[in-house]
């Protein structure tokens, strides 16, 4: 036995090493095969006849190759006169597929004869690339094929050589009669080349050569490997006489590999190979993402083609039967090791654990292992909880596995191999959640069962879930959430995919053209002009033309501008058709230093009629971005018989924008001679200051962005006035080519930027095209610059090599980003620049950046010690001067409310947004005798709109609606529209819930005696109902609500009406939430959690019940409520809404006092994962309990936030009224550090880290000094 054992190493080892010497001889003869050229249709082909003659040579060496080493290992066993080895066991135990094809072609199928009518011919999948396995050659490069075959309408036959050895074996493949027939021969499929693609960059093309075909006699041996496993995918048998006067076409091995293989976009790949360029690969679109299309079409090409045969199937299910999401769940894993290379990682075992546990603890069954390692099973075995081993499920021990890094096809038979791995295959996709690497195995097993997208794990993708959010979505799943819903409700917006309405004209005014002379149609801004030169400086300089010589400007740009036109964003919206009757040309005037360089004058005198009307298609580029320049419409009759005037390329990119003396340059173009480039020998700034200057002016009156341009920009630059930025712009990707600029090294403005963080700077944000300069900065530049970065996020269009980011991505989104970073830049106080037209139209909108910016380009720069002169005055005068930003429009809800409960509406023809600022209001206190409920009501209403409703048009983003018990009406909506404003007014909505379900005794608490209830009349029945209200009711009236009236609210923010907003907040809270995906937020914590430990015990000893994510520390913070967001949809989920029944139920909120402060903050920690949660830190807010007797703050205070100038100003004003004019009070004013400010829930960016300290004066249990990672 022992000798077998032996014989079949050696053996194996022996065909190891003639497999990859084949390899190596296939690869070095292709590579010699000759060069490559193109045809005069401009697709490749293969040069002179040498290459077909190296070729076919090549493909006998292989053969020979290939038979040669199956004879010596077959040989070598026979020799040892041992029993039948393993390596021929692939006859007996997997034989059942190599016996049903041994004899295919002989009677068991017969052609229709009508295989090929209504296609153009056969086309031959004879195999994958070279060195490729099953799950690759079988699925990637067959799916691919058949694609083609689809779009050039071949019908696809597969039949393959013996090319793809891995999968080849002779002993069962080189059986049988083999196949020949006559088709047309002579047919090839063409090459196509990207223009200024990768020099690899070819995919196949239609086919070619069908003008020379001929009658050939087709031969083809062995049985052709594919009907060992599947069933033929198409009804095509060789001798089919539909197809005998039709081509059969293949592809030579070029196309197949790179070209489908990596290249062809309507291909499908596993993962991002390591050669392929950024184009392809897209690295900014997450992982997830960029795979998702790519799955769906592989799934769908699966579906329709390929079918196992079925003892792979009925193996399949022997090893993993039954799986089902009902009641046999299975979590498949593959953990991939022996051979794992082409930039991939070898996944550690004890790396799946976690997932596996999360699994099993939410809820899952089985847990399917695929392996190709002896190691990992025996880790397993060995290493993983008892309690986890049962529930495994594999093939066995009986399959072929490496005990190191040697592949397993070069172990056995490649017939076995390709059974085991295909069973494998069959066997993960069963699984409805999966945990694996980057393989094309689990690839093939998702594209089978594409759910799996959405519940599998991917361990090499750096964006995947952690086990904890892995387990929540197991168990929604298992519960019966639609996976695909969680995880796309879940996924960051594409913020780009914003729905700009579609382009209208405005009404005619007819009397547009009242007071101008004619009109100036902006059509073109240069064919290769980027965004930056397009919408700035282009136009800046058609605009100024306009002004020069009164025109009515009217922007509208084609397809001619290739570098931002986007056929599905702006090839949509109606044609336009200009009367052209009246175009006039422009009249060329000579410059003053060279007359041979002519710029645009004043329209010509004389007209020309054009033989029709000029008509301009799609919706103009101009208007997905900003709005309309001018109320110019093409049908004003005020317009008639004026002039149109319309420059041509050539006269916008050469005449105006590089000759004419008054037109804005960003830097010296190539077309700039010497003597027109400063010609008075002045230093770049000072020749650049007028035209900085006369471009803001245009601008600023001209060009207005959509408002969600400007929201993504404050989003990724939250600017505020005390804390000035620098901005840093550095262009790579193709920069240099001209004569008058060059690329630069990022280490070049490393010490300007040390210079503004020892000034004292604290945020620079950095604008780049290019990864690596990004990742150059991270990895080499100090912790003290890096922390302070901010940029769009790692999901932007960057190149990492040559490309630019127009030939990376759909235009409109690589317009979209650009737009976002000119503005970002133009935020800051600071700049750091080469020469482009992007940093130049930031300084466009911020003219003070001229003063205050560096071009490392410009030999006159400013040095380093008088950049941080500069930083230090620029922050020393910025401190107390706000900035306030352009307002933010928001969209809103079609449907207005009209039913009740009793609502009163400050505006009867304002609609419903989108949230909600929420109050309980009264004006007498039941609890608190002697406060001015009302008064404070009134201050605390004042500050919301001063802090945050007035601001950037946050108003149009939310109701203010106020819960009353019939305590409000008309008299009061009047008196805030006299105190505060018509706006305020208009949002406001009364909703009166007295004598409703949602301000009553549940029916369980009908029958007490408040006299039995813990601390009343301490506390009041009506302050037991504000408690309940927020706990519970709150969730009941906004799902009733939106049943009711269609009003959809997805988030609502609680302020009481002793809640004091003391600082600005000049972002959107709600669109915050959402962005980032946040499902709960806070401002402060309070520490009594010790009161919930009865209720708690009793929800965790409940046997049915949702699991909750975590145990509750009694010692932690719990969520002070009386400021909160929260998402809705979280709230109204079964398992909250589960819990809160329980808790509601069991009668503490009545009878123990059970406060809404706790139950917020059990189901919060409880069925939220951390990630979801934010606490709030930036602004000051105070909320404090007086004692009506003392005077004091007894519970409560305030608590300084990190982004308010006045912090310090406002919580001395609160000490001295509080504390030291009342006298004998016990508040501490003390400085609370990051470790005790919710670390975990904070998420403060990089550059703020260790830099928080926050100001405290407080009295209770509220934000308590020394309490760390109990805070949160």
């Amino acid at each position: 036995m022992g000798s077998c054992v032996q014989c079949e190493k050696e053996a194996a080892v022996m065909l190891s090493r003639r497999n990859r010497a084949v390899e190596r001889t296939l690869a070095s003869s292709l590579k010699k095969a000759g060069p490559i050229s193109k045809n005069r249709q401009g697709h490749q082909k293969k040069d002179n006849k040498s290459y077909t003659k190296r070729l076919i040579l090549c493909f006998l060496v292989t053969t020979f190759a290939l038979m040669s080493s199956s004879l010596v290992v077959g040989q070598f066993l026979l020799s040892k006169n041992e029993r039948t080895p393993s390596l021929f066991e692939s006859l007996s135990t997997y034989g059942e597929g190599a016996a049903a094809t041994s004899s295919m072609y002989s009677g068991k199928t017969k052609p229709t004869n009508t295989a090929c009518d209504g296609y153009r011919g056969i086309y031959h999948i004879e195999k994958g690339d070279i060195g490729g396995a099953a799950g690759t050659v079988f699925f990637q490069f067959v799916i691919g094929q058949l694609i083609w075959a689809e779009k050039y309408n071949f019908k696809p036959w597969v039949y393959f050589n013996n090319i793809s050895y891995i999968i080849y074996d002779p002993l069962v493949h080189g059986r049988g009669a083999g196949v020949n027939f006559t088709m047309l021969g002579g047919a090839n499929v063409t090459y196509i080349n990207r223009p200024n693609g990768q020099w690899r960059d070819s995919v196949p093309g239609p086919p070619g050569n069908l003008h020379a075909l001929s009658p050939k006699k087709f031969i083809f041996t062995g049985n052709g490997v594919w009907e060992n496993y599947f069933e033929p995918v198409s009804d095509f048998v060789p001798g089919d006489k539909s197809c005998e006067n039709k081509p059969l076409v293949t592809m030579d091995l070029y196309l197949v590999t790179p070209g489908v293989h990596g290249f062809a976009e309507w291909a499908p790949r596993c993962w991002r190979y390591q050669y392929l360029p950024d184009y392809i690969t897209k690295p900014h679109i997450p992982l997830q993402e960029w795979l998702e299309p790519q799955r769906k079409i592989a799934n769908r090409v699966l579906n329709e083609y390929i079918r196992f045969l079925p003892y792979i199937k009925n193996k399949a299910e022997g090893v993993n039967p039954s799986c089902a999401l009902s009641e046999n769940s299975c979590l498949g894993i593959h953990i991939r090791q022996s051979d794992k290379a082409a930039g991939r990682r070898q996944i550690q075992t004890d790396e799946f654990l976690p997932y596996v546990e999360a699994f099993i603890g939410s809820g899952g069954q089985w847990v399917y292992l695929a392996t190709d390692s002896v190691n990992v099973v025996q880790h397993i075995k060995k290493n993983w909880p008892a309690q986890v081993q049962p529930r495994i499920r594999s093939m066995g021990d009986d399959i072929i596995r490496s005990k190191d890094d040697q592949a397993v096809f070069d172990i056995g038979s490649h017939h076995q191999t390709n059974t085991e791995i295909l069973i494998e295959i069959l066997a993960l996709s069963k699984c409805q959640f999966m945990i694996h690497g980057l393989s094309a195995v689990t690839e093939t097993s998702i594209w089978i069962n594409v759910d799996l997208h959405y519940t599998s794990v991917n361990l090499e993708d750096p964006d995947h879930l952690n086990p904890n959010r892995f387990g929540a979505l197991v168990g929604r799943v298992l519960e019966g959430e639609n996976a695909s819903q969680i995880v796309l409700a879940q996924r960051k917006s594409d913020w780009w995919k914003k729905d700009v309405s579609p382009f209208s004209l405005p009404t005619p005014t007819h009397a547009a053209c009242n007071d101008f002379d004619g009109v100036l149609l902006i059509a073109e801004v240069g064919h290769q002009a980027g965004a930056g030169t397009a919408f700035f400086s282009s136009v800046v300089n058609q605009l100024i033309y306009a002004e020069r010589y009164n025109l009515i400007p009217w922007i509208r740009l084609g397809n001619e501008s290739e570098y931002i036109y986007d056929s599905e964003v702006h090839g949509t919206g109606p044609s336009r058709s200009i009367d052209g009757s009246t175009t006039k040309k422009v009249q060329m005037l000579a410059h003053r230093f060279n007359s041979s360089y002519l710029y645009p004058g004043p329209p010509a005198s004389s007209e020309f009629r054009p033989t029709a009307k000029s008509v301009l298609h799609g919706n103009g580029i101009w208007e997905s971005y900003f709005s309309q320049v001018s109320d110019f419409h093409p049908d004003d009759t005020s317009c008639l018989g004026k002039p149109l005037i319309r420059m041509d390329h050539q006269l916008v990119t050469s005449n105006l924008n590089s000759w004419a003396p008054w037109s804005v340059k960003a830097w010296r173009y190539d077309q700039i001679p010497d003597e027109l480039w400063k010609p008075d020998d002045q230093k770049l700034k000072e020749w650049l200051k007028p035209m900085r200057t006369r471009a803001h002016e245009i601008v600023e009156k001209y060009f207005k962005f959509h408002p969600f341009i400007e929201h993504r920009a404050l989003e990724v630059n939250p600017v505020n006035g005390s804390s000035p930025c620098l901005a840093v712009h550095l262009r790579n990707s193709d920069k240099g080519k001209e004569k008058f600029r060059t690329k630069f090294p990022p280490n070049k403005f490393r010490d300007y930027m040390q210079a503004f963080v020892q000034a004292g700077g604290r945020h620079i944000y950095i604008a780049s095209d290019s990864h690596r300069t990004l990742e150059y900065i991270n990895d080499h530049f100090p912790p003290e610059i890096t922390r302070t970065i901010r940029t769009q996020g790692p999901y932007v269009v960057r190149s990492t090599k040559k490309w630019p980011i127009h030939f990376l991505e759909k235009h409109h989104r690589t317009n979209l980003e650009a737009l976002v970073d000119i503005l970002a830049v133009s935020k800051c106080s600071l700049l750091l620049h080469g020469n482009s037209a992007v940093s130049e139209a930031a300084v466009y909108l911020n003219p003070e950046l001229h003063d205050h910016s560096v071009n490392w380009e410009d030999t006159d720069r400013m040095s380093v010690p008088e950049f941080r002169a500069l930083s230090q005055e620029i922050l020393r005068r910025t401190e107390s001067d706000p900035i306030d930003h352009a307002p933010i429009q928001r969209s809103v809800d079609s449907r207005s409310i009209d039913r009740p409960p009793r609502i009163l509406q400050g505006s009867s023809r304002r609609r419903c947004r989108k949230n909600a600022i929420v109050y309980l209001a009264q004006k007498r206190h039941s609890s608190y005798q002697g406060r001015d409920s009302y008064g404070m009501l009134l201050k605390s209403f004042d500050l919301v709109y001063k802090n945050y409703l007035s601001l950037n048009n946050h108003a149009n983003n939310t109701d203010l609606i106020i819960f009353h018990t019939d305590d409000f009406g008309k008299e009061d909506l009047d008196a805030f529209e006299s105190r505060i404003s018509t706006s305020f007014r208009n949002l406001v909505r009364l909703v009166d819930i007295s004598n409703t379900t949602y301000w009553k005794r549940p029916k369980w608490h009908e029958n007490d005696d408040p006299a039995d209830w813990y601390a009343f009349p301490l506390f009041s029945e009506g302050y037991r109902r504000m408690m309940h209200f927020f706990a519970i009711d709150i969730w009941h009236f906004f799902s009733d609500h939106r049943s009711e009236t269609g009003c959809n609210y997805e988030y609502i923010m609680r302020f009481d009406e002793d809640s004091y907003l003391h600082s600005p907040i000049r972002y959107d809270v709600f669109d915050f939430m959402k962005t980032n995906d946040y499902y709960y937020g806070f401002r402060l914590c309070a520490y009594e959690l010790q009161v919930t430990q009865r209720v708690w015990k009793l929800w965790t000893r409940r046997k049915k019940k949702p699991e909750p994510i975590r145990d509750i520390d009694l010692e932690m913070c719990g969520v002070y409520n009386n400021f909160f967001i929260a998402k809705l949809s979280h709230y109204q989920s079964p398992q909250v809404q589960d819990f809160l029944h329980f808790v509601d139920r069991q009668g503490f909120i009545y009878r123990r006092r059970l406060g809404d402060l706790m139950i917020h903050s059990m189901a919060t920690y409880a069925f939220t994962m951390p990630e979801k949660i934010h606490r709030f830190l930036d602004f000051t807010y105070e909320h404090g309990t007086v004692n009506h007797t003392s005077g004091c703050v007894v519970w409560g205070g305030i608590q300084a936030g990190f982004d308010d100038p006045s912090a310090d100003q406002t919580l001395d004003s609160f000490y001295q009224k509080n504390v030291v004019q009342v006298g004998g009070c016990s508040n501490q004013d003390y400085i609370l550090s990051e470790k005790d400010l919710s670390p975990t829930y904070s998420h403060l960016p990089p550059s703020l880290k260790g830099k928080i300290g926050l100001r405290t004066i407080m009295a209770g249990k509220i934000e308590l000094p020394d309490k760390g990672i109990l805070s949160g």
